[in-house]
């Protein structure tokens, strides 16, 4: 079985519908809802704390367009490949168009595409089980989701991220509570790590 988390600020009740949906296309999975009116790390951290499956699926609230096998499609290469850590779906805006990616990749020629700058947006990604956690000092929500991606990368130098072009999902990215933090979380990220990000 899979644990699919949707971390959210939202009852379980307000996204029946997509929960509905989620699980009418996948197989043998469990989908775990979180619902605090707290930080994207803090709720993102509980899922995993409730998660027990040695894959996992993580997604935020505003996804759309699943279809039936997606699940599958989407973990496969964390099955076919040892070195995989992390995999999103290739996002794509309501209006078909190509959707904003952390890493800039946006080649469409082959089914997976590697991401040199080993971060992934976080909006649909699958990867194994790790003791890693959302650092929950981030604000809101925001660079929390490249900390988590650096972190994996960090403990495992020689592991790689990639897009499933196989997998075509809408984000409607709506920011929750991102924003007003926006500042604040940067200039965490850039502290933590000695870097400059714009």
């Amino acid at each position: 079985m899979i644990d699919i988390i949707i971390p959210t600020c939202k009852p379980r009740c307000e996204i029946s519908d997509m929960i509905f949906v989620v699980d009418a296309t996948t197989g043998d999975t469990n989908i775990i809802t979180t619902g605090f009116k707290t930080s994207a790390s803090t709720n993102r951290n509980y899922g995993l704390h409730m998660s027990t499956s040695e894959i996992i699926i993580m997604m935020d609230d505003d996804i759309e367009g699943f279809y039936q096998g997606w699940a599958d499609e989407l973990i496969k290469p964390l099955l076919d490949y040892d070195d995989v850590l992390m995999v999103s779906a290739r996002l794509m805006k309501p209006d078909g168009t190509l959707g904003i990616m952390v890493g800039e990749n946006y080649d469409l020629s082959k089914p997976y595409v590697q991401v040199n700058a080993r971060q992934l947006p976080t909006a649909c990604i699958a990867f194994k089980k790790t003791d890693i956690r959302f650092d929950e000092t981030f604000i809101g929500s925001g660079f929390e989701d490249n900390d988590f991606c650096l972190q994996l990368g960090i403990q495992n130098r020689k592991g790689i991220f990639i897009i499933n072009n196989n997998v075509k999902l809408v984000h409607t990215n709506e920011m929750k509570e991102q924003g007003r933090n926006w500042n604040y979380n940067k200039n965490y990220f850039n502290q933590k790590y000695g870097i400059s990000t714009q």
